[in-house]
């Protein structure tokens, strides 16, 4: 057991040495999916981020820290650009080095989903599904309006290092936005 852990502190430190000396490869995310339903007053979004993993953000999560996307959403008049609904989301990953699973954190639903398989588990980390976003009473009937999504990720503290890392690098310090096509309220309810 003390030999597993020793190995995968192991990686995680040669991991972090790399990061700093190299140029990380990055990739370009994008959003895919993404909608809004109406359930009552009540608009819903859902939507994942695709082409978002490397190898080296996969060696980072399977590092033990915690890596966490934050999801930020707009609702837009498009006449006037006017943000009418803002929400902000985290979606935490954590990979526990002894219990050998991982959680997966989503504070749009407060909840906590433990999963013992890394492919999944990253699935569940880019995904939004029936996010409470806003109410429909903050739209007009006659206004035009957009979806704005977009994600990040910060920067990271990494023990005995004195540099932050910059996790965008994995993304090549691109913000992936989404804005939808303009739609009108009733659109939302037919």
């Amino acid at each position: 057991m003390l030999q597993f852990l020793a190995d995968k502190v192991g990686a995680g430190a040669l991991f972090v040495s790399q990061l700093l000396i190299t140029a990380v490869i990055g990739t370009e995310p994008y959003f895919q999916d993404v909608r809004l339903e109406v359930s009552g007053d009540r608009l819903f979004c859902s939507g994942r981020l695709v082409e978002s993993f490397t190898p080296d953000l996969d060696l980072l999560l399977n590092s033990g820290d915690t890596v966490v996307i934050h999801f930020e959403v707009d609702l837009v008049n498009v006449e006037d650009d006017s943000v009418v609904a803002i929400a902000d989301w985290e979606h935490w990953f954590i990979y526990s080095l002894l219990e050998d699973e991982y959680t997966v954190y989503r504070s749009e639903h407060d909840e906590t989903e433990l999963i013992h398989n890394f492919e999944q588990a990253k699935t569940e980390w880019v995904h939004i599904e029936n996010a409470l976003f806003c109410r429909m009473r903050v739209m007009e009937n006659d206004e035009r309006y957009s979806l704005r999504i977009s994600a990040f990720m910060g920067e990271m503290d990494m023990p005995g290092i004195t540099k932050k890392i910059n996790l965008m690098s994995f993304w090549n310090r691109i913000r992936p936005v989404h804005i939808s096509e303009p739609f009108e309220k009733r659109q939302l309810i037919l």
